[in-house]
């Protein structure tokens, strides 16, 4: 096979296969990206037209409730009534068919119709006279025979209910606001009652007529649920649709969209995508064949020259052969596999000595600078170590020494003295187990004893144990965990180690009368604990330090504060072996936060 053949190949491999993949998952996002798109803007079209019922309700219920309580239905005087009602009939021209008024019993004592009767068995009259403003299922009115519910509340007078007022509401004008709403020139809205009855559609006929419960979205619907689906509705169409539960009304709406029409964008796409691909496929070729002449040129002529210089009579020679490759590669390993040999071993031992040497240099270098960190670590080590050491031995001393010469009369100095002692034999506890905590970290023997626990627990049990010091100090501490958050799976006692020494550095470092806030939410598989304070905050350029060992915010904080400056080491190694990190962000003077991640038990 001839080498331009060869070449043609070889760029319709690398270029058409990385260009079908291109194409596949450029259309692949595209297509979801517009199915997303049309799913957003259905749900949006639903909602707009659940917000017009809501809105157009809303104005209805505000004017029933307006109504009940005015002066006019309270005294009953009817020519005023009647009078005030009848500007609520103009203002709203055709959506208000009859106001009336029943008494205690049922009976209708007023109507804008001049009817009477008695609506005591009517669900309306029954619940509005519960106390409460009350919506009727949609029915056809026994007036103009079209749709319309009764909205009804109580008439109260001195506190009481004295009677309900009502009115008989024509949905037509809610159907033209739902009929203006674009969906589309497929598109189709219609409101189902809980039983499936159409209660709106744009054939007025099928209103009420209609039972359509065998649809999809009105199964879903009448089950109270939300949500848009494909599917094939009742007229056999396979539809887009999307439902949604309106409780106040106990209506379902559903708004649908042809299949095709919904989704037309992405048919587009297609023509698109095959059209883009094959122009793709004829540039690729004509770009092949292009390239592949203007290699096996130059190729050509190079097995020419290296034939004369194999030969010592090197001149240009013009192409002639048919074979390039084959004999090309033949007479450059004939000429330069000795050269090139030579070149390969010297370059060869060259990189070696030089990977060496380069290698050895940063070793001594590392190991210089771990012996001037680790001398630095002695040093901080033996003289934190004996600040921290010498004072609790020296209460301890001073307060023995006075316990044998003059408090042994006196059980209340007694007492004292023996509370200073066990107080620094604690303290002196607490040093030494964070230096063996610190050497296990270092050492890479932190064991764990995981377990299922819950956050919550654990942050009152640590906000118990420092209530004594944050009372002293008048600080606030406050949990702010939800009741139903995700049990974790952690080393509990570990774990108090660390909210331990976070809360204790934080109230070390928060000012009397400042607040800490230890809180926690679910995140995915994660929980996320955090601990906020309004100390002294921590300059930008020590964040990255302050997990360091032995290392404290500023060169006098020793001094002030205490301690050995091994509390957020060892909470950082206790959080990493749990397969996590603590996090800080903090701005001096405004507080520090501190928060990692833990992993829920699964269940």
């Amino acid at each position: 096979m001839r080498i331009r053949t060869e070449l043609i190949i070889f760029f319709l491999i690398i270029s058409v296969v990385p260009l079908s993949a291109v194409v596949y998952m450029s259309y692949d996002y595209s297509r979801e990206a517009i199915r997303d798109t049309v799913m957003t803007n259905l749900l949006g079209a639903t909602e707009n037209s659940g917000n017009a019922i809501d809105n157009w309700m809303d104005v209805r219920k505000d004017d029933i409730r307006v109504i009940s309580r005015s002066e006019h239905a309270i005294n009953t005087e009817k020519d005023e009534l009647r009078e005030y009602l009848a500007a609520y009939e103009s203002e709203y021209q055709g959506v208000y068919e009859e106001f009336f008024l029943l008494d205690l019993d049922g009976n209708i004592i007023f109507s804008t119709l001049n009817r009477t009767g008695n609506a005591s068995k009517e669900r309306y009259f029954t619940e509005a006279a519960k106390g409460k403003l009350y919506i009727s299922d949609v029915t056809l009115s026994e007036i103009t025979g079209y749709p319309g519910v009764i909205l009804a509340n109580p008439v109260r007078k001195n506190g009481s209910i004295s009677g309900i007022m009502a009115a008989r509401v024509s949905m037509e004008n809610l159907y033209r606001i739902l009929e203006n709403i674009d969906i589309g020139k497929s598109g189709e809205i219609f409101i189902v009652n809980k039983d499936g009855d159409i209660i709106f559609h744009n054939n007025r006929s099928e209103i009420l007529h209609k039972n359509i419960n065998n649809n999809f979205a009105v199964k879903e619907v009448t089950y109270e649920k939300n949500g848009i689906n494909e599917y094939v509705n009742y007229k056999g169409e396979k539809v887009l649709g999307s439902y949604y539960w309106l409780p106040l009304y106990r209506w379902g709406l559903v708004v649908e969209k042809n299949i095709d029409e919904a989704y037309s964008g992405v048919f587009n796409l297609e023509r698109q995508m095959v059209s883009i691909s094959t122009i793709a496929l004829i540039a690729v070729v004509l770009v092949a064949i292009i390239i592949s002449r203007r290699i096996t040129g130059p190729i050509k002529s190079l097995e020419e020259g290296a034939t004369g210089l194999l030969s010592g009579n090197f001149k240009p020679i013009p192409v002639s052969s048919n074979n390039e490759i084959g004999r090309l590669t033949k007479i450059f390993d004939d000429t330069a596999s000795e050269l090139l040999e030579i070149r390969k071993k010297l370059e060869t031992k060259i990189d070696i000595a030089n990977k060496d040497l380069e290698q050895k240099n940063k070793e001594l270098i590392a190991a210089n600078e771990e012996l001037k960190k680790l001398d630095e670590l002695k040093s901080d080590f033996i003289s934190i170590v004996s600040h921290e050491l010498k004072t609790p031995l020296s209460s301890i001393r001073i307060s023995a020494e006075y316990l044998e010469s003059e408090a042994k009369n006196n059980p209340e100095v007694q007492k004292e003295m023996f509370d200073i002692i066990l107080r620094n034999i604690d303290r002196l506890t607490r040093l030494i187990n964070d230096i063996l905590d610190q050497s296990k970290i270092e050492a890479g023997k932190m064991g764990l004893q995981l377990e299922r626990a819950d956050i919550r627990e654990i942050v009152n049990a640590v906000i118990e144990y420092n209530k004594l010091l944050s009372l002293k100090k008048n600080i606030s501490i406050t949990a702010d965990i939800p009741g139903n958050i995700s049990p974790v799976i952690v080393d509990r006692e570990k774990l108090i180690i660390v909210m331990n020494n976070l809360l204790e550095n934080a109230l070390k470092f928060t000012p009397d009368g400042g607040s800490i806030v230890l809180s926690a939410k679910d995140d995915t598989d994660n929980i996320e604990v955090r601990m906020k304070d309004t100390g002294i905050g921590i300059e930008k350029d020590k964040l990255e330090k302050i997990f360091d060992k032995f290392y404290q915010v500023d060169s006098t904080s020793r001094r002030k504060i205490g301690g050995l400056g091994l509390g957020l080491s060892i909470a950082s190694g206790i959080i990493r072996a749990h397969g996590s990190e603590i996090h800080v962000e903090s701005d001096v003077g405004c507080g520090s936060t501190f928060s990692f991640r833990l992993k829920k038990a699964g269940k």
